[in-house]
């Protein structure tokens, strides 16, 4: 396994740090959403048995508003994507906000949740991925915003 540490991918894009131990590698990726920058792309962790997205969701404005994450097996649950492979890896959990057909969680302003999303483990070598609700397809008929990171690039591993 080739580590690397502060590795920079382009100028446009955060700088990415992976941490290496002998069962797994962790990227930080401080990416925001394009359609919404207080949606942040914290984190994928890759290990042999599974793949763990940290998702903050922050609220930087005076309004509190809801939020709530698709249950697993929800044709609009999470999946990950390997870009070059095709590869879809379907949402195996989350935690972190409430399921949306229990209820809504209120974020109030200036407060941050931090959703977890796991998903089976990464194909060896995938290196750009899409993360997305309901497979990053809009939904025009739903009154919820569906969250779409559609280019991730990690470093070579």
């Amino acid at each position: 396994m080739r580590c690397t540490s502060f590795f920079r991918l382009f100028a446009a894009l955060p700088i990415v740090t992976a941490a290496c131990s002998a069962h797994a590698q962790s990227f930080k990726l401080q990416l925001p959403l394009e359609s919404d920058p207080d949606v942040v792309l914290q984190e994928i962790v890759l290990d042999a048995k599974q793949t763990r997205v940290t998702l903050a969701v922050k609220n930087s404005t005076s309004d509190s508003f809801e939020a709530c994450a698709q249950p697993t097996g929800s044709a609009d649950a999470f999946t990950l994507k390997d870009l070059a492979g095709g590869t879809v890896l379907p949402q195996q959990s989350i935690s972190g906000l409430s399921l949306c057909n229990v209820k809504m969680d209120v974020v109030k302003p200036g407060r941050t949740k931090f959703l977890k999303i796991t998903f089976p483990p990464l194909p060896a070598g995938a290196t750009r991925l899409q993360l997305g609700e309901a497979n990053c397809q809009p939904k025009p008929d739903s009154d919820l915003e569906f969250w779409c990171f559609k280019n991730i690039v990690l470093p070579a591993r």
